[in-house]
């Protein structure tokens, strides 16, 4: 019986997780080898089969780690301490010829690794296990090998145990998960095995021609469309690469040509077979740049007329026109340490689950996480749920089916106007339903779910209701002490009746405040513990709300035209947005395309919210990433002490602020002018700054208006819903001369 011929013991590994998966693969990789699985264990499935069945697992395997060739056992009498570990590693080494297998002309290295029980110095042990076969050479040749620890020609692996050591030739040499084409790397990477074993666990394979689209949203560097192209096209993953047998006295150099040229015949009769359309998109440029040299490095040129790199983000999904067809949804979002914090992490997923009901119902999905918690956010049904190590880093793999949105019409689309009787509150109840009546037209022609619908229209009824969506924020302006406190209310309970009765909406989805004028730090001030929390769309951007915990909700209404004038004019520049508040238009600027966005306020508070809005449009804001960028500061000290300029600026101040981390008090009216003077130095060439304020009384200084080219743009900044109120703020736009 020849060496190609005769059946062996061969180790195969891989990642925790991926045994049974591996069985399966293994067993399609080596039907009609007469190749037998003898045994699983935990990152090992033990097979026995001929020379050939090794090649063509290191050939074929997507999933393995390393295919082992175990070659010496060295057994033990006894248990002894860590220091006679390493003495008997060195001396297993040392009573094998290790010239039978490979050549002192060659370069090698040992890799190490010890049973749980096993305690020793591993740098040691590795150190004794080198000098053991290195004086075996010695004793039989009179010459020694060399070692390299990087890129060596033979690879040995010494598994320590208890009873045992075992000492094996590693015939795939580097990891099988290097394919070879991962030429251009982002943050936080998965592993090329483990791409394939979530492609092959989510049902996309050879055979199965179901699939018609594969998108990956977060492509980072490709890794999922690389190796989905690789699958649907039958590319042996190891036809790139180097493996550890090449430089083994048993490599048979003749079988191992055969098998790729058998590959290579593989590859270019499933070319000629229908392949779906990918889509792979980013927020990060970077990352689009790699995925395009990963494909191209992959050999894959011919085919990119079917994939569409973009960058995009989360927000700015295409039409995928999926009309009778099938699609597969799979992506490695950013979580971690990219996005800071938990709760970014969840916005993130938030932001994904929302797009994934939107556009993309009913279809298959494969999502990665980080923490169980932010895959119990996705929307899919007939879920599975897979625990993996990349690396170092437990990951969750939750595949399934996205759940059809419950795709209610917006709220505004399906209100009608109904007969209502309110004793005391009937005329406040016309109004009202008057209002809505009037907006509802123009709010759904310009797809807005948010809009103010009453502003104290009647003196009788002083109070102002806004809908989000279909969520009612209702603020009752804080009567003067001359009205009897019972009678108002009495009278704002009589409204709360008319409102619910004129609008349909039971009582959990009307959240009541009163809004009485702020000093100091009280604008700032938690209102309530019971945090209820929303996601709104306004244009292109979707945004937290907060309808409990402060007066504000974390979105100004009456500044819509202004954001979405911004996101209109943001593309390709460099965006400051000065007392930022959540940065909505901050957001806006982003997703529209800008070439960078700084986001400047006083409060963590807001400014964490801000975060949780980037990363809920597929944004991310690590500390490393210089495109969007967040700085907790008081605006006059934050100016004077930079020096980029920036293409376009919107200023937004409050009337009055005293917060306790800001020296001193800051008027709209009294400091206007040496603010905007100072934003103005960092306003670039040809630039445009808006200022916009709500103080009833302001005036704009004059000798603004002597340095700059400045228009008033009040009139074009009034949204519809608040045409009966055209002094809710003012507006400027300011330009160089």
């Amino acid at each position: 019986m020849t060496q190609s011929s005769r059946l062996t013991t061969y180790w195969v590994t891989c990642a925790d997780g991926l045994e049974n998966l591996l069985v399966e693969e293994l067993q399609d990789i080596t039907q009609n080898q007469g190749a037998v699985i003898t045994e699983k264990k935990a990152g090992r499935i033990i097979i026995q089969g001929t020379l050939e069945t090794a090649y063509r697992i290191c050939l074929w395997s997507r999933l393995a780690s390393r295919v082992l060739l175990p070659i010496h056992t060295y057994e033990l009498e006894f248990t002894h301490d860590a220091r006679d570990v390493a003495e008997e590693i060195y001396e297993g080494a040392m009573s094998f010829d290790w010239s039978l297998i490979f050549s002192p002309s060659s370069t090698f290295a040992i890799r190490l690794q010890t049973e749980r029980e096993i305690k020793v110095n591993p740098q040691f042990a590795t150190l004794r296990a080198k000098d053991g076969v290195v004086d075996s050479f010695m004793e039989a040749q009179g010459r020694r090998p060399s070692i390299d620890t990087k890129q060596p020609e033979i690879t040995l692996f010494v598994l320590a145990g208890k009873t045992s050591h075992s000492y094996c030739l590693d015939l795939s040499g580097d990891s099988l998960h290097r394919r070879g084409y991962r030429r251009y790397m982002t943050d936080a990477p998965i592993k090329e095995n483990l791409a394939a074993a979530i492609l092959r666990m989510a049902g996309w394979n050879t055979q199965n021609n179901s699939f018609e689209v594969l998108l990956d949203p977060m492509c980072g560097s490709g890794t999922f469309i690389i190796e989905a192209l690789m699958i649907k096209t039958d590319r042996a993953p190891g036809i790139q690469r180097q493996f550890g047998f090449m430089g083994w006295h048993g490599h048979n150099n003749t079988l191992w040509q055969t098998l790729k040229d058998e590959a290579e015949q593989r590859h270019a009769a499933a070319l000629q077979q229908p392949l779906p359309q990918l889509y792979a998109f980013d927020a990060d440029w970077d990352a689009v740049k790699a995925t395009r040299q990963n494909i191209l490095a992959a050999g894959f040129e011919d085919l990119l007329p079917h994939i569409k790199i973009e960058e995009r983000v989360l927000a700015d999904w295409p039409d995928f026109h999926l009309e009778n067809k099938k699609a597969f949804i799979i992506t490695n979002p950013p979580y971690g340490e990219r996005l800071g914090d938990k709760t970014s992490n969840r916005a993130l997923y938030q932001g994904l689950a929302w797009q994934l009901q939107k556009h993309l119902p009913n279809q298959h999905a494969a999502i990665l996480a980080s923490q169980i918690e932010q895959a119990d956010v996705l929307p899919l049904t007939n879920t599975q749920t897979l625990r993996l190590m990349n690396g170092n880093l437990p990951i969750y793999v939750r595949t399934g089916d996205i759940v059809n949105k419950l795709d209610k019409a917006a709220f505004l689309a399906n209100w009608q106007a109904t007969p209502v009787e309110i004793e005391g509150a009937q005329e406040f109840a016309n109004r009202l339903q008057k209002n809505i009546s009037n907006l509802k037209k123009q709010a759904l022609r310009e797809h807005v779910s948010c809009l103010r619908l009453y502003d104290a229209d009647l003196p009788d009824f002083n109070l102002v209701v806004d809908l989000y969506d279909d969520n009612l924020h209702v603020q009752e302006y804080a009567p003067p002490k001359i009205i009897d406190p019972e009678k108002a209310k009495k009278r704002f309970n009589l409204a709360l009746t008319a409102i619910r009765q004129v609008l349909g909406l039971p009582r959990e989805k009307v959240f009541i405040k009163t809004r009485a004028k702020q000093k100091g730090i009280t604008q700032y001030e938690k209102q309530s513990e019971v945090s209820k929390r929303f996601i709104v769309q306004e244009g292109n951007i979707r945004v937290f709300i907060n309808l409990t915990d402060y007066l504000d909700t974390g979105l100004f209404l009456d500044h819509r035209p202004m954001r979405l004038r911004i996101a209109a004019e943001a593309k390709g520049k460099h965006f400051l947005n000065l007392y930022s508040y959540t940065s909505t238009a901050s957001v806006h600027a982003a997703v529209a395309g800008a070439a960078s966005t700084t986001s400047v306020d006083l409060s963590n508070t807001y400014l964490n919210w801000s975060k949780q809005n980037f990363a809920l449009n597929g944004l991310t804001v690590d500390h490393a990433d210089q495109q969007h960028q967040f700085f907790d500061a008081d605006v006059f000290e934050w100016l004077k002490e930079g020096h980029e300029t920036y293409d376009l600026i919107f200023i937004d101040p409050p009337t009055f602020s005293n917060s306790k981390k800001f020296q001193g008090t800051f008027d709209v009216q009294r400091d206007h002018a040496s603010l905007l003077k100072r934003a103005m130095n960092r306003l670039s060439n040809g630039g445009t700054l808006y200022f916009s304020n709500n103080f009833r009384q302001f005036e704009l200084d004059d000798d603004l208006a002597t340095r700059f080219d400045v228009q008033e743009i009040t009139d074009k900044t009034i949204a519809f819903d608040f045409k009966r109120n055209q002094k809710i703020h003012r507006a400027w736009q300011f330009r160089h001369l």
